[in-house]
């Protein structure tokens, strides 16, 4: 059974077990919360227990709003709607506008352009422009009763009108809305469109100033690259006249077919070539007709047949041959006109045949010629060639110069393009930044309104209101009554025991039968019935966290209710230390248990009785001795003695010491059958009572219930079910006068 502790069903009042695990986590308890999540019960009963706290600081909270509402200067809000289109200006490339970069970029250009609206310069501009700083409403709504001079003042009233300056910029849109709080609409509604207007204003400048600064730093590129242009070329020229080298292109406008410039030498050793290739070609084909020519009949040269010399002088040839043949058909060929035809003919044969041997004699003039001349060019060529060898050193110097001032002059021309471009546009006075509406005089305030004001107040004065209950609950770490005990120690409730009521004693409520404190006994008796399931002879244990929490009276009236229902009970004073059932049953102290447990002692239980009439319960009391009760708890004997009682008697109670600070109580409920906890209503520590619970089951006590003593219903606010039954009126009370009202005040001390 070790590790175990009896609990009580709410429903059938019956122990049920439950493990040593569920007493190591009462500390979990707390605030309403579990391990498992959020208690509404406790919260529920929290909130009962400090409800006059809460609904009073729900009230503040609410004549807080009120007060707001009725003390509050009413503000007006004027906006003001700006359109931002962005772009970024090039300085040195020839685009102005870059393409959209997409929605993450596009935010954060608005979020510079927020930023740069609600910066202190654009303030300061737009103070001017008001003339806020002789503007006395202004001042005086501003807290500012003195105008404040120089920078301080233009800190300050920047700063003021900064602090009335409310930007938003909705998302996926381009649209910027500028706001000005202020009590005067008329005032607002001016001061959001100037704001808007001069940070319009203030952009433009902004771009032409870029614009300007762009220009100068253009300026003096164009200078610097012009002085390094001039140097270049002029080291260009002197290098080339030192050298002499002469750039036949500013010479002759001569280029080469890439567009090169070329020296004369150069350019001379080009024509040349070309001229030499041209003569070779020209002698290889005068050589060919000159081979020709003297291979064939001279005849039949091509050059001959062409000449119209020979082509008239064979036409007349062939007229006199066909006279002189039709002459001879007439005449014999001695007739004289026969021979003169002849002789024509003849004529006209060497006139021929000297004009074809001209011919033949002019083709090979020409070959000769021809060779001649491409020896001449051939010649000149090879001259070009060595003087081009030689130059072309120098030429290696002469190009790095050439390209540097080539380099210099490109940079110059783009500079110098980009200059007049950027001229033209700082001329353009277009803005990325227009205003789409102007601020209107508003009609109603945003401050204070009369329902949020009042919605806010409410909501603060309930969560204040639950702080406050929590941190009350959290410092207040008293059991208050039977809702506690059995959230927050996570044990059976077996019964409450009310205080004494005002004007009486305990004794009294102790020998009346109709008193509350019996009648709470009674219903502690039944509801301790079940015990008798476990054996013929139980042994029940009373105990509680501290002293004075009530439990001798407890085991008294328990005692007696048991011996009243015909049961033989043994009451065992078990409080070695300050044990007072001897004090409540007029009694000696000793001997008693003490002696009994002693090692050396020879005592027998049956003499150490006392035999309490006419309560009927019998009686052994503390005792006393030198020895540590702990000590004496903790021998066999106490057992074997404990064993004795639990066969002599129906029911053996014993009235433990507490728990806390001391050893005794939890050596007696690992041996009692059942244990019962006593806890002081607005007394006992919750993490006392914990912690003796936890000390109770890691001894062995196999079952626990709990009591509440001393309970009063009207300090329980979150007492429910638990006040009626002590104040039901008897039928004896309705016979007789009952009195007007019953009330309790606190049990006084009665036990250790």
């Amino acid at each position: 059974m070790h590790g175990q502790a009896l609990a009580l069903s709410s429903s059938s009042n019956r122990f049920v077990r439950v493990e040593d695990s569920d007493l190591r986590g009462y500390t979990d308890y707390e605030l309403g919360t579990t391990g498992k999540g959020v208690d509404f019960a406790a919260l529920m009963l929290m909130m009962r227990r400090y409800r006059l706290m809460m609904i009073g600081i729900v009230l503040l909270a609410l004549a807080a709003g009120a007060a707001s509402i009725l003390l509050s200067k009413p503000v007006y809000r004027a906006e003001a709607k700006l359109e931002i289109q962005p772009q970024a200006f090039r300085v040195t490339g020839a685009e102005n506008v870059i393409p959209d970069a997409g929605r993450t970029e596009n935010d954060r250009i608005l979020q510079t352009q927020v930023d740069l609206i609600q910066s202190s310069a654009t303030a300061r501009h737009a103070a001017d422009r008001l003339s806020l700083y002789e503007s006395q409403p202004f001042l005086e709504e501003a807290g500012l009763s003195s105008r404040p001079t120089g920078l301080a003042r233009d800190s300050l009233v920047a700063g003021a009108l900064q602090d009335r300056l409310s930007i938003s910029s909705p998302s996926s849109t381009r649209i910027i809305s500028i706001g000005v709080d202020s009590q005067d609409p008329a005032f607002a509604a001016k001061a959001a469109t100037t704001v808007a207007r001069t940070y319009i204003d203030d952009s433009l400048q902004r771009r032409l100033d870029t614009y300007a600064g762009s220009q100068r730093f253009l300026e003096g590129q164009l200078a610097t690259t012009k002085r390094r242009l001039e140097g270049v070329e002029r080291q260009l020229v002197d290098y080339a006249r030192a050298s002499g080298l002469v750039d036949a292109g500013n010479a002759a406008g001569i280029a080469g077919s890439s567009g090169e410039r070329r020296s004369i030498v150069s350019a001379s050793l080009v024509n040349l070539n070309a001229a030499l290739s041209q003569a070779e070609a020209n002698r290889m084909e005068a050589q060919q007709r000159w081979r020709q020519a003297q291979g064939s009949s001279v005849m039949s040269l091509p050059e001959v047949l062409a000449n119209p010399a020979v082509q008239e002088l064979t036409r007349k040839k062939a007229e006199l041959t066909a006279t002189l043949e039709q002459e001879r058909v007439r005449r014999q060929d001695e007739h004289p006109a026969i021979v003169q035809a002849r002789a024509q003919i003849q004529e006209l044969d060497g006139q021929i045949a000297a004009i074809a041997g001209g011919i033949r004699s002019s083709i090979g003039n020409q070959y000769r010629i021809a060779a001649g001349h491409e020896g001449a060019l051939r010649s000149d060529v090879n001259a070009l060639k060595a003087a081009t060898f030689g130059e072309q050193s120098k030429e290696v110097r002469y190009n790095i110069l050439k390209r540097e001032a080539d380099t210099n002059r490109n940079l110059y021309n783009t500079l110098l393009q980009r200059y007049h471009e950027i001229s033209a546009q700082a001329s353009n006075r277009s803005n990325p930044v227009s205003l789409i509406d102007a601020a209107e005089v508003p009609v109603a305030p945003i401050w204070p309104r009369p329902a949020l004001n009042m919605a806010l107040a409410g909501l603060a004065g309930i969560v204040l209101a639950l702080g406050a209950a929590f941190a009350r609950q959290r410092m207040d770490q008293k059991v208050h009554g039977p809702s506690d005990a059995e959230r927050d120690l996570q044990a059976p409730l077996l019964g409450v025991v009310p205080a004494i009521g005002r004007g009486e004693d305990l004794q009294t409520a102790l020998d009346s039968p109709r008193s509350a404190v019996t009648e709470a006994h009674h219903a502690i008796c039944l509801a301790l019935g079940p015990i008798a399931e476990i054996g013929d002879h139980g042994v029940i244990l009373l105990t509680s966290t501290g002293p004075g929490e009530g439990k001798s009276t407890t085991a008294l009236k328990l005692a007696i209710h048991s011996a009243g229902a015909g049961q033989k009970v043994l009451l065992i004073d078990g409080d070695m230390r300050r044990g007072s059932l001897h004090r409540l049953l007029g009694r000696p102290s000793a001997p008693g248990l003490a002696n009994l447990v002693s090692r050396d002692s020879d005592e027998e239980l049956g003499p150490l009785l006392h035999r309490c009439e006419p309560q009927g319960i019998w009686l052994l009391t503390r005792g006393r001795s030198n020895r540590n009760p702990a000590e004496l708890l903790s021998g066999d004997r106490f057992a074997a003695i404990l064993a004795e009682a639990r066969v002599r008697f129906d029911v053996v109670i014993i009235d433990g010491p507490p728990v806390l600070g001391l050893a005794d109580a939890p050596r007696l409920g690992g041996l009692a059958d059942a244990t019962i906890f006593l806890v002081e209503a607005n007394h006992t520590s919750k993490d006392h009572a914990r912690m003796a619970l936890r000390r109770l089951a890691e001894a062995g006590a196999t079952r626990i219930g709990l009591v509440i003593a001393k309970y009063d219903p009207a300090k329980d606010v979150g007492n429910v079910g638990y006040g009626y039954r002590y104040d039901y009126p008897s039928d004896d009370l309705l016979e007789e006068e009952a009195p007007d009202e019953v009330t309790y005040e606190r049990q006084p001390e009665l036990v250790s």
